[in-house]
């Protein structure tokens, strides 16, 4: 096991026994033909009935991540999942692959976040925003003032802002207009990045869960940042 695996499930392993103690439900991060929204709570200890072509992703108070696919029923609670610690080996081995079916993954040794809810300006692909909370953008560097435009996917429309001149981190105003669940185009200084925010629900109970439907998104940085401060 590499060392970065040993240090994630020494953290996970710490954290487990506190959440265990709390009432016991999974939170859908994907479903597919079924009459579940995504961010909702089942019980997993009531059976579900999938039908053939339908399907779900859930993820445990623990952080682990469980995929049901049609004909299925069972209790969730039943099921075999992928644990965090195994989900965070399957990103550092896959860089800049696909981690299981959602979402476009950074390498995790590509970036290193000061903070789980920073959204990265100058790195392509996936970030997690957490459900009310407003964007804060994030460069590694900020020893020069930046003049930065934020556009939506179609570039309807455009914001701009100055970043100041030594701050890293750069709060986006809510007149802005970025929330979750869309892509856009960030330009610092003219150098332009392509990101795609999804929202963290508010429904997630704990860092485990929070940290494993990061990782389903792509968000593996973010991920790594959440769990060091949840030390």
């Amino acid at each position: 096991m590499k060392m970065r695996n040993v240090v994630f499930a020494g953290i996970l392993g710490l954290s487990f026994f506190a959440g265990a103690a709390q009432a016991a439900q999974y939170v859908v991060v994907e479903a597919r033909g079924v009459n579940l929204k995504v961010g909702a709570i089942v019980d997993p200890t009531k059976p579900l009935v999938l039908k053939q072509g339908q399907h779900l992703t859930l993820i445990s108070d623990s952080g682990q991540t469980i995929k049901l696919d049609g004909p299925y029923e069972k209790a969730p609670i039943a099921a075999q999942g992928v644990q965090l610690a195994a989900a965070f080996g399957a990103l550092a081995s896959n860089n800049n692959g696909r981690l299981g079916e959602i979402g476009t993954t950074r390498a995790t040794g590509k970036v290193t976040l000061p903070k789980p809810w920073l959204l990265d300006a100058v790195h392509p692909g996936s970030e997690c925003l957490l459900e009310g909370q407003q964007p804060v953008l994030w460069r590694p560097a900020g020893d020069d003032a930046a003049d930065v435009a934020i556009m939506p996917a179609d570039r309807s429309w455009k914001a701009q802002a100055d970043w100041p001149r030594g701050d890293t981190e750069l709060p986006m105003k809510k007149d802005m207009g970025v929330h979750g669940d869309a892509s856009y185009f960030v330009s610092v200084n003219g150098n332009e990045t392509a990101i795609s925010i999804s929202t963290v629900p508010a429904s997630l109970a704990n860092d485990q869960m929070r940290a494993a439907w990061m990782l389903q998104k792509g968000c593996g940085p973010q991920a790594e940042a959440l769990l060091r401060a949840s030390r």
